[in-house]
């Protein structure tokens, strides 16, 4: 019987001080849970001690909203006391110590995620909207040490969504008005570049964003995605216009100096502001070359077809 004793005493001690660590991470306060006797909320007991035991590398939103639904189940049925009262206070103890153990396991997950180099999207997006839902809950005390952790989650997740979005808006970036008096809106491209740059030189601006490998890859491809961009631009702008040449055998043009006025000299001086130093890729001078081509050949052309 005195073994008995002494087991039950060690149990219980042994789960207070389960709680009690948890605390000490920063999560909300854990009431101290006395020995019911009630197997329905030893059960819950044992099952929130085994959530806190789940790894870092894997996320137990599953086993959280289990554990909740067993909560809600024995209170509906009356089963967390012998009286309402008790069932009342059980419910409210169970809840609260709950959503403490998951709040610390769901922010060392996260950071888990954080201080990896590859970044799961799905990961980060459950991360957000997990993150948007324990802040609405009636257990977080506001300003304390876990809300604060939410706080650090939520900026992390701005920061890397902002980049993420800068990608994608560059990377659908597009211009397609062909006419000789439009040119290539090179001042926003120049500013993306730079932008990506930007994030680059300051470590992308988070620590631990700047542990994503994928943005760094994805900002560092950004000057030839806008590179290729431009020379697709230049490259149908003067398809149409030397087609359109020949097809009217270049009748449109009084002189030679006529022609050079109104299309050669404006191309070339177009062509001009695809600057190597702005793109710095390794492909510039072939497709440089090739378009000047485009311009010299039609050039040639004209030479001979314009009286």
């Amino acid at each position: 019987m005195k073994i008995v004793k002494i087991s039950l005493a060690v149990a219980v001690i042994g789960l207070i001080s389960f709680f009690v660590i948890q605390s000490l991470d920063g999560s909300p306060k854990i009431d101290k849970i006395p020995a019911s006797g009630n197997p329905f909320t030893q059960k819950i007991e044992k099952e929130i001690i085994s959530l806190g035991q789940q790894p870092e590398n894997k996320f137990c939103n599953v086993k959280y909203d289990e554990v909740k639904y067993y909560i809600d189940d024995y209170y509906k049925n009356q089963l967390l006391g012998k009286n309402k009262y008790e069932n009342n206070q059980w419910k409210e103890i169970l809840y609260k110590n709950l959503y403490s153990v998951y709040s610390s396991k769901f922010i060392k997950q996260s950071y888990y995620v954080f201080n990896k180099t590859e970044w799961n999207i799905k990961s980060i997006a459950f991360i957000k909207s997990e993150c948007i839902k324990l802040r609405k809950s009636e257990f977080l005390e506001k300003a304390s040490p876990v809300d604060n952790s939410y706080s650090k989650i939520q900026v992390i997740i701005s920061k890397y969504e902002e980049i993420s979005n800068f990608i994608t808006s560059s990377n659908r970036f597009s211009y397609s008005d062909y006419g000789l008096d439009s040119s290539f809106p090179i001042s926003n491209v120049t500013g993306k570049i730079l932008k990506a740059k930007a994030y680059k030189n300051n470590n992308l601006e988070n620590v631990y964003v700047n542990n994503c490998s994928r943005l760094h890859i994805l900002l560092n491809k950004i000057p030839e995605v806008l590179f290729n961009k431009h020379y697709n631009y230049l490259k149908t702008k003067f398809n149409l216009k030397t087609e359109n040449n020949s097809r009217k055998e270049y009748k449109q043009y009084t002189t030679f100096n006529n022609y050079k006025m109104l299309f050669n000299t404006p191309s070339n001086t177009e062509l001009g502001l695809m600057d190597k130093k702005i793109y710095n890729v390794n492909h510039f001078d072939s497709k440089y070359k090739e378009l000047k081509q485009k311009l010299d050949d039609d050039s040639k052309k004209a030479y001979i077809k314009i009286p």
